[in-house]
Formats: structure tokens, sequence, C-alpha cells
């Protein structure tokens, strides 16, 4: 069958100092005779390169688990602390609000925990306000200004043999400590959502046996060109164990405050239908890139693909440039990788 998956070259510490590297983000596809499973995104970085570690949360028990009484609405939720790792010469500050952040994630933990146990995936549309989402744009787009982006190719295996070819209009990069300069709010983002989120979850019932684990990551800021450009129908994990990939939890952020209807690039997830006919069916949900929507979603078990994005417009209008944050989660518990009791388990082979 054809596999292809999400990836990044290998999972990164979660770590208190900046490492400067040269990133090449690629993506490929790997196909079986199915059809296409996942899409690949990986660097030539090393993976002892880090986020910093911006971030001091104290809150949580020896697991990482954020104590179910610091979630009750009836109790002060502790900071998160902005720590600056880095030379006094250099005059790069933050604005995002860290602790509304923290709150918002935690006081959506309990429906979080029971639509992703449920449903498979969870959508939020006011993680953040509508001025921090532009300032996040922004950044990307000086990363991107910057060299930082790099064309994202595929690649098809024939008679055992790589092909490689370019995916149009789609362009990638894997933002790390190095990007703190030109990106602060970006960085602290995803150090936030990787102190909060995994442990905001472990502590829930629905979700507590996965065991979310913050000690590394893998994360992609990617951007879809209009003018139709999209992104076929994957699983980011679909390979699992047998290729040391431990990613569980997709975490997306979007990033374009002016989207419209009409201007596509909607998320296309493929779930069971809810049907009561018996029969194995697939349904499916759209969710569009509006800023400010988070996306989580179990990256081993759930297809989904990209829509055309703005299929009639220029492809030259930087307006209707898609821009998607993701940051991937790994579990410490394998057994729930591929888990062969989840409700969610033969998706895979419905959709493709």
């Amino acid at each position: 069958m054809f596999l292809t998956s999400t990836k990044t070259a290998g999972m990164k510490r979660f770590a208190t100092v900046v490492h400067r590297y040269t990133s090449r983000t690629i993506s490929s596809v790997v196909r079986d005779d199915r059809g296409v499973i996942g899409h690949r995104c990986r660097g030539t970085c090393r993976a002892s390169n880090t986020l910093p570690s911006l971030c001091s949360f104290n809150g949580t028990d020896s697991r990482g688990i954020i104590s179910k009484s610091l979630i009750s609405p009836e109790v002060n939720i502790p900071s998160v602390d902005i720590r600056r790792q880095f030379s006094t010469d250099i005059d790069v500050e933050p604005i995002i609000d860290t602790l509304q952040l923290q709150n918002a994630i935690i006081e959506r933990a309990a429906e979080m925990s029971e639509q992703l146990a449920s449903n498979g995936y969870y959508s939020t549309t006011n993680i953040l306000p509508r001025s921090m989402i532009e300032l996040l744009r922004m950044q990307s787009i000086l990363l991107r200004n910057n060299g930082r982006f790099e064309q994202s190719w595929s690649e098809k295996i024939i008679d055992g043999q790589a092909v490689q070819f370019d995916k149009d209009g789609v362009f990638a990069c894997e933002p790390d400590g190095q990007d703190y300069y030109d990106a602060p709010d970006l960085i602290v983002y995803m150090s936030v959502l990787l102190q909060t989120l995994p442990a905001a979850l472990n502590g829930q019932s629905a979700t507590s046996d996965v065991d979310l684990s913050n000690s590394s990551f893998n994360a992609k800021l990617a951007v879809t060109s209009p003018g139709g450009s999209k992104y076929p129908l994957h699983i980011d994990n679909p390979q699992g164990l047998s290729v040391g990939d431990t990613r569980k939890l997709t975490c997306l952020l979007y990033l374009n405050p002016d989207y419209k209807d009409g201007d596509g690039g909607e998320l296309r997830i493929f779930l069971p239908s809810n049907e009561e006919s018996g029969n194995e069916t697939l349904g499916t949900v759209d969710l569009t890139p509006e800023g400010g929507r988070m996306l989580l979603f179990w990256s081993d078990e759930i297809p989904h693909e990209v829509l055309a994005t703005a299929p009639h417009a220029n492809k030259d209008d930087a307006s209707l440039d898609r821009y998607a944050l993701t940051v991937w989660i790994p579990t410490t518990n394998v057994t729930k990788l591929h888990d062969e009791s989840s409700k969610f388990r033969d998706l895979k082979d419905l959709a493709f």
C-alpha cells in the first residue's frame, strides 16, 4: 500500500537553550497500492536542536499532570512567567499574554478531552485575540521573507525507487529557538502550548491514559498559496513505532485573520459516519482556516486533507496566503499508537 506521513527530522527536546542550525524543510509522500495515507515533512536539523523553554509553569505533579483542583474555576490558575534565556544585548520581547493563553487552554481542557475521545478532534475559534493572530501572521511572513521557508516537495515510490516532485504552492519551515529574534511571540506561543496542553489533557479522565509528553516536539509553519494549492489526503503518523514515530496529538493554529467564506483551504477531516445503517461508512467535517482557530486531532488515526486554497485567485495575491502552525505532541504510552481498541482504528482503511 501507499504510505505517507507528516514527519519532521526527529523529535526536538524541550530545553532551556537556543541552538542555531540550518533547517531545510521538505515533504515527501510514500505510496502503497491503496492510495495516499499521509504526507511527510522533514528537516535536516539534528534532533538535539531545541526550542527554548521561555516559560516556567508550577502546579503539575511528577507526571506533569496539572492538578485537577487547578482546573477548577473556583481556584486561581498558576501563571506562566517569561524567563529570558538570551544575552542582555538582545532587544527582543514578546507581547503575547501568556497567562491568558494558559487559562484559555486549561479552561477548555475538559471539553477538549471529551471531544477528542468521542469525535477524534476538537476545534475552537477564539483561543487568541485577533490582534495576536495578526501579529503571529506578520512574524510568519517575516520568517518567510528572511529565507526560512523552502519549497515543499513530495516523493512517490515507483518500482522501489523514490521519484521526487515539487508540491506546487506549498512552502514550509520548522520554527525553533533560532527564530525567536524574528518571531518571539510565535516561539513563546509554542512554549506555552507545550508546557500547558499535555498536562491539561493528562489530567482529564477521558484522555488520562494517552500520556502526552512535553519533553519533545515536532513543529511546522506552512503557507499554502492561492490559486488552488492543496494537500493530499493523509494521516500525519501512519507508521508509528515501526519508524520510531511517537506523535499522538496534532495541534494546529491558523493565522489568517482576514479569512472570508469562499477563500478555500478548508481542512477536511474523515470520521465515522453518524448514520445508524450499520454499514461502515465515512462522514466528513470541513473546517475553515480562519484566524484564531485551534484544531486538535489524533495524529495516528484521523485522515485529513486541505482543499484548494482560493482556487480562482491569482497565485501571487499574498493576502490570500493560508498560514498554519502545527505542533505535534508525542505520547509516552506507545500502546495508544494505532490502538486496535480505538473507535477510529478503521478510518484509514475506509478513507483510502
